[in-house]
């Protein structure tokens, strides 16, 4: 017999699922359920769901997020899953803070496994206040818990054998003829720029890079930022060693940004998890990463990039050096033992065989209950 999952996925966490569902509905029958309103999100999984014939249907939670009647929405949501009656729930949703009671109170919780982004919290947080209680309390629910690292798995306060640990899957956005200039060095910055990613930190680095090395590099900066002008412009003072796009960007543009540059750089102040870290992996790009605990787990320094001190300019400009300076020997060495880690540890087949088990789990020890 071929078992069930309802599958719902958040608008904003739709990257971390395309490359799973597709290998698991081999397995399963999957009801795929998309909460999100985002016209560019509701085509990409149309098209995928179409592509791979996967049962789709889309929700819109409407309002402000801390508005009271979001509840109602999620309410409608938890009653439309009990009503599907599959054998797993899994729940890639935050819904902070009204889903979770809607949840707890519709849905059978031995079925629930909840995707779990977060276990520390971190200074990016809105509401950190509130939200501590709020993890206190949703880690102490009867249901399963999935986190995508050891680092943040490790603040779980539930019961250790309701929590799994299965690493995010890479994300690859297509196939691209770009490659990297054999002119110069290019380092990435690739996402939304906010306070804890710390892009001041690299465009601080990089100006000091340029006054002591003559070697030619640019610094490649793609991203929606709501206060470019006001803090991030100014900081720069060479305008010919960078290349800006201030903007968000489509699905599409991903592979040529990612595959004509070196090196990606993630100077983060604070990290739970990385999307533009797995798309560097998906394209075989070297990282640089400030030595925080969430990357020291996941960037292998000396394999799959390099670590610098959190926080230091002077350590992230050595770095800079040190890969600018060696050219195309330290970045082909680089590629190649990425390459290589990733094919043994990262590849979906492998991260999908462990969703696999999981979820047979699950199922074998309800339908041990149920006898």
């Amino acid at each position: 017999m071929v078992r069930s999952i309802t599958w719902v996925t958040a608008s904003y966490f739709l990257q971390v699922d395309l490359p799973l569902l597709s290998e698991l509905k081999k397995d399963f029958t999957i009801h795929w359920i998309f909460v999100g309103g985002a016209p560019d999100k509701k085509k990409t999984t149309s098209e995928y769901a179409v592509k791979y014939g996967i049962d789709l249907e889309m929700l819109t939670i409407d309002g402000h997020w801390l508005n009271p009647k979001q509840y109602s929405c999620y309410a409608l949501l938890a009653q439309k899953i009990k009503a599907i009656n599959d054998d797993i729930c899994y729940l890639n949703i935050s819904g902070f803070p009204y889903a979770l009671f809607a949840f707890d109170k519709y849905i059978p919780s031995e079925k629930i496994v909840m995707a779990m982004h977060h276990g520390k919290i971190h200074s990016g947080m809105k509401l950190t206040w509130i939200y501590k209680y709020y993890l206190r309390y949703l880690c102490n629910r009867p249901f399963r818990f999935q986190y995508f690292s050891e680092t943040q798995a490790a603040y779980f306060s539930g019961k250790k054998d309701r929590k799994t640990v299965i690493p995010l899957a890479l994300n690859n956005f297509g196939m691209s003829n770009g490659t990297p200039s054999t002119s110069y060095v290019q380092f990435l910055f690739f996402g939304n720029i906010i306070e804890n990613k710390n892009l001041g930190l690299l465009i601080e680095a990089a100006c000091k890079l340029k006054e002591s090395c003559d070697i030619p590099f640019k610094v490649k900066i793609v991203g929606h930022c709501r206060n470019w002008s006001g803090y991030y412009q100014e900081k720069i003072k060479y305008n010919n060693i960078f290349d800006l796009e201030i903007k968000t960007v489509s699905d599409d543009a991903i592979p040529h940004i990612f595959s004509t540059s070196h090196y990606l750089v993630l100077p983060y102040k604070s990290v739970t998890q990385s999307g533009p870290l797995r798309i560097a992996y998906a394209y075989n790009l070297p990282v640089i990463a400030s030595d925080l605990d969430g990357f020291k787990e996941s960037v292998i320094d000396g394999v799959t990039g390099i670590l610098f001190r959190s926080e230091n300019v002077n350590s992230l400009v050595e770095v800079m050096h040190k890969l600018v300076k060696g050219g195309q020997d330290i970045y082909k060495n680089l590629r190649e033992k990425q390459e290589a880690y990733v094919k043994n540890h990262l590849t979906v087949s492998s991260v999908v065989a462990k969703y696999k088990n999981m979820f047979n789990s699950i199922i074998e020890n309800n339908d041990g209950i149920e006898k």
